[in-house]
């Protein structure tokens, strides 16, 4: 996705800044325990947990869930969000913003599309390479060192990005669910995602993917050349 940080004083860009870049790391993750497949016998993972919740993700797809976002700065609260998470696969993923007020954010085929009634604003993008590109290579990876902490519980575990060194603290359910998430990024701010009351095997229809835009909607392409 090509984001760059947002401009200080600039609230429009840091509020999309504060959400899409978030999103491409949890939705990294989820991709991650879904679709990565296991590696051959002879290597086993080094991480049953991680085996487990791949498994878990993988059986219930499509799925629902509900999802708490939240954003610490200097340990304060400064962003909560609510809503509800649907997991088609891997190209299809859409998340529902809905408290405090109504988002949309739609992936499919790498690409996004990210809708703001209240600002009157649909953003555009892609989700490949640049800011939030690195979680991908780190969720794809068969690097053994990934995994940072597994510990016998098996509810518990740490994955590491080798190259930056960013851990991801996953918590999980008694059926090996993913239900906390938490990361610092690299300027600081904590984020924890919470997911729960998942629904396994879904139907889906078209129009979960279909947003009803009106026409003095302004469009941002965050794909365009800068002028």
């Amino acid at each position: 996705m090509a984001l760059e940080e947002p401009e200080a004083g600039n609230p429009l860009l840091f509020r999309r800044f504060a959400v899409i870049v978030p999103l491409t790391i949890l939705t990294g993750l989820i991709l991650f325990l879904v679709v990565r497949p296991l590696l051959p016998q002879d290597a086993p993972l080094p991480c049953p947990a991680l085996a487990a919740a791949r498994a878990a993700m993988q059986s219930m797809k499509p799925f629902r869930a509900t999802f708490t976002q939240q954003v610490y700065y200097d340990e304060e609260l400064a962003i909560e969000e609510s809503g509800d998470l649907l997991f088609v696969d891997p190209n299809r993923i859409r998340w529902t913003y809905r408290d405090p007020e109504l988002k949309i954010f739609l992936l499919e085929a790498g690409r996004y599309r990210f809708y703001e009634p209240e600002a009157g604003q649909l953003t555009l993008g892609t989700m490949a390479g640049g800011q939030g590109g690195w979680i991908w290579r780190l969720l794809a990876s068969t690097d053994a060192d990934v995994v940072e902490s597994c510990p016998p519980s098996g509810k518990e575990l740490v994955l590491r990005d080798p190259e930056h060194g960013t851990r991801f603290r996953l918590r999980l359910d008694s059926q090996h669910r993913v239900v906390r998430v938490e990361h610092t990024d690299s300027g600081g701010a904590r984020h924890i995602y919470m997911l729960r009351e998942y629904l396994a095997r879904v139907t889906v229809t078209e129009n979960d993917f279909q947003l009803e835009i009106p026409k003095d909607t302004e469009v941002v392409n965050m794909d365009a050349e800068s002028p």
